[in-house]
């Protein structure tokens, strides 16, 4: 048991110290949509909130110090994710930025570059598009990402 302890302690620190890894293990964050809220909350744990004030829509939001993510889903799942990665280095964002496109080239789907830090790209019934933005009241940078269901499979 200290042994398991441990190891979760250094995958912690590691993710701490090498937040860029965040968003490129989250290529799998896309493979939620169509899937109910209950697997989001599978996935991710105790939501932040959750908005059922509207009886065909539901919002889940989830938030770190390293981002916010919100899932919207009718009665046959989530149709649209939403998530804001910050980074402290535009190196680090753009390092995040680069192994998810990778992962997303790995998996056969198709990239568009609309021009520096924006991206649309095009998978198996999903639509993403991913942006690098610098928050100057922050200092920080910021990597939006946006997936929508898709008709195209």
């Amino acid at each position: 048991m200290e042994t398991v302890i441990k190891i979760l302690g250094l995958v912690a620190v590691f993710m701490f110290i090498f937040p860029q890894s965040l968003l490129s293990q989250d290529t799998t964050i896309c493979q939620l949509i169509g899937k109910s809220t209950q697997a989001v909350v599978n996935k991710y744990g105790k939501p932040l909130h959750q908005d059922k004030s509207n009886p065909s829509m539901e919002c889940t939001f989830y938030q770190t110090k390293t981002s916010r993510m919100a899932f919207i889903a009718d009665k046959t799942g989530v149709y649209q994710i939403q998530v804001d990665y910050y980074y402290n280095s535009k190196k680090e964002a753009e390092d995040a930025i680069k192994s998810f496109l990778s992962k997303c080239m790995a998996k056969s789907m198709q990239i568009d570059t609309l021009n520096t830090g924006d991206y649309k790209i095009i998978g198996a019934g999903v639509k993403m598009n991913l942006t690098l933005f610098e928050n100057t009241y922050s200092k920080k940078y910021e990597v939006k990402f946006k997936a929508d269901k898709s008709e195209t499979q």
